[in-house]
């Protein structure tokens, strides 16, 4: 799909949005510059974009925050139905006149029931075309469109309480956004293994909408430093530090890299590897190295995955001691020590 999009891209640039989920990343990994503008709401591709692209916009697909309108929006459909939605629900207020919406997708993203989607919204007719395994849906932006049909988005824009979440402020858009996911439950019946030390720094990489965070808050007095990838969980994230007077900030990062090292003395995980970014490479890897990088001295992490993920066996690059100390309903849970002459 990556040559699709970039003849696309490549077609009127200057007067160009490009909605940058998922599935744009490998294309600027391999270098791709764009005369247009790009937003996204993941930080490591909106760095990544920055000085390819005339201007990177990172925020979770608020439109308003652009402050102007483009003559064409090309966008590679995201993985979530409620993301998807809501930006075929905002892009005809972000479309001059008789501008074009243009969706793209392989056979299995769905992008035939987004092309008839897009089709009511946009009030007129489903435009279809097949380019070998992929797929483009345009849409132009007339006078009818006010008349089209708004898409269930689930209220995408807002965040709101969740009783299945301990009243937890969420948002579709988040993996597990309206229940407590089994890894991150066990992995906060484990922090008996952080005793508060006094005023104890705290570092949760891909924090999401703060649960782990609320969790350990409530066993003592920590100062908190919650990271995501992610637009929407640092809008969760950080309604809930303020809900709660939680101790501590908010950060947007690719997985730690922003962050000074040995800043630590607790470091929590539960890695995104339910959402498939390990076609990005090793994520594995990656989030240890930032551990053993980001914890003081004497600091500890713990980690919970899926059983099937070896972070035991590669844990033992960056760590001295790597113990399993949970394993439940198909999760595991490592507590990792001594980084020492393994820190990079």
């Amino acid at each position: 799909m990556n040559t699709l999009l970039s003849q696309l891209l490549q077609q009127d640039p200057g007067e160009t949005l490009w909605i940058a989920d998922e599935n744009s990343k490998e294309l600027l990994v391999e270098g791709f510059t764009f005369a247009g503008d790009l937003l996204s709401n993941r930080w490591d591709i909106a760095k990544l974009a920055e000085g390819r692209v005339r201007r990177s916009c990172f925020n979770d697909f608020r439109f308003e925050e652009l402050e102007q309108r483009y003559r064409r929006i090309v966008y590679p459909v995201s993985k979530e139905k409620a993301v998807v939605h809501h930006i075929i629900n905002c892009t005809p207020d972000a479309l001059t006149e008789g501008g074009e919406l243009i969706l793209l997708g392989g056979k299995q993203s769905g992008i035939k029931t987004y092309a008839a989607k897009a089709a009511q919204r946009f009030a007129g007719g489903k435009n279809l075309q097949k380019h070998g395994a992929n797929y483009s849906s345009t849409n132009i932006r007339s006078g009818e469109t006010a008349t089209g049909t708004m898409l269930d988005d689930q209220d995408y824009s807002h965040l709101r309480q969740r009783e299945t979440l301990n009243r937890l402020y969420s948002k579709p858009g988040l993996f597990g956004w309206d229940k407590i996911d089994t890894g991150s439950a066990l992995l906060a019946q484990q922090f008996t293994h952080c005793p508060p030390v006094d005023n104890a720094s705290v570092v949760d990489l891909g924090c999401g909408y703060g649960y782990l965070c609320t969790q350990l808050s409530t066993l003592g007095d920590y100062r908190f430093t919650a990271t995501d990838n992610n637009a929407a969980a640092l809008l969760a994230c950080t309604k809930n530090f303020q809900d709660l007077g939680l101790q501590g900030v908010v950060l947007p990062s690719n997985a730690g890299d922003e962050l000074e090292s040995d800043i630590a003395d607790y470091l929590i995980c539960n890695p995104p590897f339910h959402q498939g970014f390990q076609v990005e490479g090793d994520l594995t890897d990656r989030f240890l190295k930032q551990a053993a990088r980001l914890l003081k001295p004497g600091g500890q992490a713990l980690f919970v995955v899926n059983e099937f993920i070896p972070l035991g066996k590669k844990a033992g690059a960056c760590f001295a001691e790597v113990e399993m100390i949970a394993k439940d309903q198909g999760f595991c849970v490592y507590r990792l020590r001594n980084p020492g002459e393994f820190k990079t």
